[in-house]
């Protein structure tokens, strides 16, 4: 439209009825459904923050937190696209809010300067015994863990890592396999006793146990396995196991190795790491490095759960992490994992 040979642009025009039309991407059915994205976004970002997630959807959803910020920056883009300035910029600022909390786990943390022995703790689960034993024995041979938590131990499993020579490698152990995902096991290099007073209570078995450390250097050492929140019944048994998990109480320093089916979003796991722990992916720059997805996914495996990460070693402060690595699975859902450690 041009007035006195001047252009000018329009947001709106007359159709041949003479009535106004607005441009298509200002109407306002394009309008509510943009700022209900914002509200979307606002609202789980609100929750992260603020550890808001209760019942099974939020605490599901939670977990997907790395994959929310990459999804909200796309949203923002297309409000953008459409003209809708004022969604983009709650949108984006949202999206820019969640991934300042993720910087940490990308970036390596001063470590303490630890003057003990070095300690190399591996965790696998064996997703109910489907996992292949002569994987997780090659990788026991290659990274010689002095201790090695093992969840999901069926009742056949030990018999499987006898055949395979663990015996002789981890001669000192703790063994409680069971049926389903319920069973725990914990294989040492070292001398050890079992720890009766922690663990004992969850829904699935946890053992604690403190190690006879050369040199004097004791620790005390739990193979991990808090309930997963599968279900909205489990979310109670999920919370109460975290509740019981040890929390540093000035004695023996912990290192605490497994399945702990909770991510750094979560709140459970952020109170857990703020008692005194250190995680140790998070404390190489690692702590994106994804530890469990499904084997098998929907529309006969097209679409998949993004993967995210469940398995952790937690160290107490003070002890010196000083690598960390998720390995090969073979299958199982569940990564392998191995941290090397200097105690104080």
């Amino acid at each position: 439209m041009s007035d006195d040979g001047g252009a000018v642009a329009v947001s709106e025009r007359e159709d041949e009825s003479g009535e106004t039309r607005r441009p298509w991407y200002r109407r306002r059915p394009l309008r509510i459904l943009s700022w209900a994205g914002t509200a979307g976004v606002l609202a789980y970002t609100l929750n992260r923050l603020f550890g808001l997630e209760t019942g099974f959807f939020l605490v599901t959803t939670v977990a997907f937190a790395p994959y929310f910020v990459i999804a909200a920056i796309v949203g923002a883009g297309v409000q953008a696209a459409v003209r809708h300035w004022a969604a983009a910029a709650v949108t984006a600022a949202a999206a820019v809010a969640l991934a300042i909390v993720m910087v940490p786990r990308v970036v390596a943390d001063d470590q303490p300067a630890a003057g003990g022995v070095e300690l190399t703790v591996m965790s696998v689960n064996l997703y109910v015994g489907n996992a292949d034993f002569d994987h997780i024995m090659d990788l026991v041979e290659e990274y010689q863990p002095d201790l090695l938590s093992v969840q999901e131990l069926t009742p056949g499993a030990p018999d499987a890592f006898t055949e395979r020579g663990l015996d002789e490698l981890m001669p000192y152990t703790i063994l409680e396999p069971d049926d389903l995902a319920i069973g725990t096991g914990l294989y040492s290099r070292y001398p050890l006793e079992r720890i009766e007073t922690v663990g004992r209570d969850a829904i699935f078995y946890q053992i604690a146990a403190e190690i006879d450390m050369p040199e004097g250097t004791d620790v005390r050492f739990m193979a991990a396995h808090p309930a997963a929140p599968a279900s909205p019944e489990r979310i109670p048994l999920w919370e109460e196991d975290f509740e019981q998990l040890p929390r540093p109480d000035g004695g023996l320093p912990w290192v605490l190795a497994g399945d702990f089916n909770a991510t750094l979003d979560h709140e459970n796991m952020r109170e857990l790491l703020d008692s005194g722990y250190v995680d140790a992916a998070e404390a190489t720059g690692e702590g994106l490095d994804a530890t469990w997805q499904p084997t098998e996914g929907y529309l006969s495996g097209l679409v998949k759960i993004p993967a995210v990460t469940l398995d952790h070693v937690i160290a107490q402060d003070g002890i010196e992490v000083l690598d960390w690595e998720v390995l090969d699975k073979d299958g199982s859902d569940h990564a392998p994992v191995v941290a090397h450690l200097r105690l104080p």
